[in-house]
């Protein structure tokens, strides 16, 4: 465990003990130890629990209220009709109720606090460098990916579409790991340092935008993987490939900048590659060979398609360049000052 989530769970843990240690007291005293009024505040207790679990979405709250109330009420009732024995500690036939509770409390709170000292003494886990090493991964991984070139695949033996520069296991993969990252930007938020507050805003507007360029391969696949490629478009891609080849180079190098980036926590380089000049070559080229052989316009649908996913591509990692920028700076004199 991280020692941001420790921290989160570790609070959720002892606030839901001390909730559910007084309203079994509340519901011990109202009921005075009858067994019906105990399963009303029961039912309610369930109610209540349940909507801060799915609703609010505090789970670890919620177990805890629920857990403490259970023990601490049932176990008082278990006294009372004489079903445990040697526990004259705790008030026996007459259970002290506030006794029962308090020794509950007490060894959640000891529990708590070793854990904590585990986490940040003994066995330290850093969500903030798990989730900076991780959003690295994941760019690093989409980069390699378009490193294929999605359309490449079809002039790869026969003019089948069955080819995938990208199958559904890996696009799953994705897509959890990006759910990982989630969870451990929230855990590094709960993490105090000396350099200052995580700075959640930000890095939730990135994995955003990282959302977005996900969105982005998979419609890619689907284009790709539709329909049958016609001798047209093979012919056009053929033609066009030095371009895409260009564009699909500076796209898959700037995610890996972005990645250096966030993995060094160092500041970018103010003048980064731009993908607009390559992929207006790429359009310039599909316009030349328009001309020169006076192809349907359903034999470009799928590089016109391609080109749109580069511009969403490129828009998004220049979101995500401004988004670094503000939290690493850019380098200037100050930065490379050697001391």
């Amino acid at each position: 465990m991280t020692i941001g989530a420790s921290n989160t769970t570790g609070f959720a843990r002892f606030a839901g003990t001390c909730i559910g240690a007084v309203c079994a007291i509340v519901a011990w005293i109202a009921s005075r130890g009858n067994p019906y009024a105990l399963s009303v505040f029961g039912w309610l207790m369930s109610l209540w629990t349940a909507y801060i679990i799915v609703a609010q979405g505090k789970g670890p709250m919620g177990r805890f209220i629920m857990l403490t109330y259970n023990l601490s009420a049932l176990y008082a009732y278990s006294l009372s009709v004489k079903d445990l024995d040697d526990d004259d500690d705790e008030g026996g036939l007459n259970p002290l109720i506030t006794d029962i509770t308090l020794h509950r409390v007490v060894a959640v709170l000891t529990g708590c606090l070793w854990g904590l000292i585990v986490t940040r003494f003994i066995w330290p886990i850093s969500a903030r460098r798990k989730f900076k090493d991780g959003l690295s991964l994941l760019w690093l991984r989409m980069g390699l990916i378009w490193k294929r070139d999605p359309v490449n695949a079809l002039l790869e033996g026969d003019t089948s579409r069955n080819i995938e520069y990208m199958d559904i296991r890996e696009e799953f993969d994705l897509h959890n790991f990006l759910t990982r990252l989630e969870k451990l930007r929230s855990a590094a938020s709960s993490e105090m340092d000396l350099r200052g507050p995580f700075p959640d805003a930000a890095y939730g507007r990135i994995l955003k935008t990282t959302g977005s360029m996900l969105d982005a391969f998979h419609a890619m696949n689907v284009i790709i993987s539709k329909d049958p490629a016609s001798k047209g478009e093979v012919e056009i891609l053929r033609y066009t490939s030095n371009e895409r080849n260009q564009l699909r180079a500076r796209i898959s190098h700037l995610f890996q900048v972005l990645a250096s980036s966030m993995k060094l926590e160092y500041p970018l380089n103010e003048a980064l590659p731009s993908t607009e000049h390559a992929r207006d070559r790429l359009l310039a080229k599909m316009f030349e060979y328009r001309k020169k052989s006076g192809a349907k316009d359903e034999d470009f649908a799928l590089l016109y398609a391609y080109a749109l996913v580069t511009g969403q591509l490129s828009l998004s990692i220049a979101e995500v360049s401004q988004e670094i920028e503000k939290l690493f700076g850019v380098f200037n004199e100050e930065a490379l000052k050697l001391q």
